[in-house]
Order: C-alpha cells, then structure tokens, then sequence
C-alpha cells in the first residue's frame, strides 16, 4: 500500500519554490495553435517526455492572471478531460509535456463559465493561464492503482474490526453507549454537566490502539477549547463530551466510522479506517 500511495503522492508533490512566469504584454511572443488558443513555452521543451490524453491524471502547478490581478499560484491534481469548448484547459494541457512551463491565453468570459460557473469580472481582458506540468499517470496506470487502493481499503476496513476487539480485550471495563464509542470512566466528575452547545475546555490526549500518540493538548501547552455539538470535531467526540461532568476524565475508544473513516481529510496523519483511543479530561464549561 505504501508503494501505491507513494506513486500517487508524486504526481501532487508540493514544490518549495513557486515557478516565477514572466510578465509578457497581450500577444507578444505568442503563438496561435489550430484550435485558437495562444500560447507561449519557456525554457526546453520537453518533447520526449510524456504528453497527457484523455483519461490521464495530471499533476500541474497553475496560476491565473486578467488585468492586474493574480490568483495565486495553486497546485491541482486533475484527470484531463476532452474539452468542453474549443481552446479550454484542457487543450492547453495536452500540449504540454511532463516538466514542460508555458503561458496560455484563454477567453476569460467562457473559462468563468463553463469551468468556474460564474461571472468573469474583466470584462473583455483576455485571461492568462500560466502552468507548469509536474508529473501524470497514464490513464490505465490511474485506474489499475485506484483499484488496488480500493482493495486495501476494503482490507483495512476487516482489520479494523479485529483491531477494535483486541483493544478492548486488552483493555476492559470499556462499555459501548448507545452512539457507538466505548468509554471508560477514569474520574468521575462533580462539577456542571456539558449540554449541547456550550463551549468546553478539555486536555486530552489521543493514540492509536498499539499505544503512539499522534496528539495531544499537553504538547501544544494549553487546553483545547470548541462547542459541543456544532460539528467543530470528530462525531466522537461530541459524542463523549455531551453529558460530561466538569472534573471527569474518560478513556474512549472511537470506531473510525466515527472519527476520520478513510482518513482522506488528514493527509496521511490518521491512517484509513484508524479507530482512535482518547483521554479526555472536561476542565471546565466556558462562560
């Protein structure tokens, strides 16, 4: 898995040093390709390197420019598509190659339409699509990798329900509630009880089953302040903390169903379907 993940993770590499474009005046040094789009290469041209098609999945560094603004600079994985309309990104993008940097100037009212959905706000200006192609998988490549991916997934998602019967095998007094955790009472608390909504300080401390931390409130030197019940974290936790006492600690076991699934929003930092062990501590109900 690791090896898969690794050859997907090339195409989107984030690059340190933002590729510079020269500013250039509005068809100068221009060329016109047959479809009508213009464009304009810097430095060799790659031409033996490899040149997306349809169904390709493309890493690309791209920045937009009308008038005097500029978006900044953004980073994109896409799977290159036929064009929607003659001259669109897509064009400018099959003919390219790998490694290759080029200037393209595209009609701003119809790119705005038909890729942003919106209104183009510079009226007649031409817009200027700078872009420098990092890296592509080859259609067939993409669709053979994403379906050993998916596999794996399929086969974490066994392991974690053996994983979660071994922890709690290992560790018992654990009770599932109702929402699906299984918690521990550590300490019991006597103060205010959380109700939904209220804002709530806690320290705590989260690990994986085998015992590594991957977070803890401890190391960023201060507790950890959100509003119970309003979506600012993991269905877990809202679901522990709800009905805490001030003064209580537990020791919680959160299935990844509750927690971060197939961890495609942590970038790597939680593994796909992890369940995640937490000691939460409720210091105080926030005025």
């Amino acid at each position: 898995m690791k090896k898969n993940v690794t050859k997907l993770a090339l195409v989107g590499l984030a690059i340190a040093t933002v590729f510079a474009f020269g500013a250039c005046s509005k068809y100068k040094g221009f060329k016109k390709d047959k479809s009508g789009i213009y464009y304009q290469f810097y430095g060799d041209i790659h031409d033996t390197a490899d040149q997306p098609v349809t169904g390709d999945y493309v890493g690309f560094l791209m920045s937009l420019r009308a008038g005097d603004s500029t978006i900044i600079p953004m980073m994109l994985q896409e799977m290159v598509m036929d064009s929607l309309y003659q001259g669109d990104i897509y064009q400018a993008l099959r003919m390219m190659h790998v490694n290759d940097s080029a200037t393209f100037i595209l009609d701003g009212n119809q790119f705005y339409k038909e890729m942003m959905k919106q209104d183009y706000e510079f009226g007649e200006e031409p817009l200027y699509l700078d872009v420098k192609l990092l890296g592509l998988i080859k259609k067939v490549d993409f669709e053979k990798l994403k379906a050993e991916y998916e596999a794996q997934l399929d086969e974490r998602r066994v392991q974690e329900v053996a994983e979660i019967d071994k922890y709690l095998k290992e560790n018992p007094g654990m009770k599932q509630l109702e929402t699906g955790v299984y918690l521990k009472t550590v300490k019991k608390g006597n103060g205010e009880k959380v109700e939904p909504l209220k804002n709530v300080k806690v320290h705590y401390t989260g690990r994986f089953t085998d015992g590594t931390v991957f977070d803890s409130s401890e190391q960023h030197g201060k507790p950890f302040e959100f509003t119970v019940g309003a979506g600012q974290v993991i269905p877990g936790w809202d679901a522990t903390v709800s009905g805490m006492q001030v003064g209580e600690k537990v020791t919680v076991l959160i299935p990844s169903d509750l927690a971060y699934g197939d961890g495609s929003m942590t970038r790597g930092a939680i593994p796909p379907y992890s369940p995640l062990v937490f000691d939460i501590e409720l210091l105080e109900i926030v005025k």
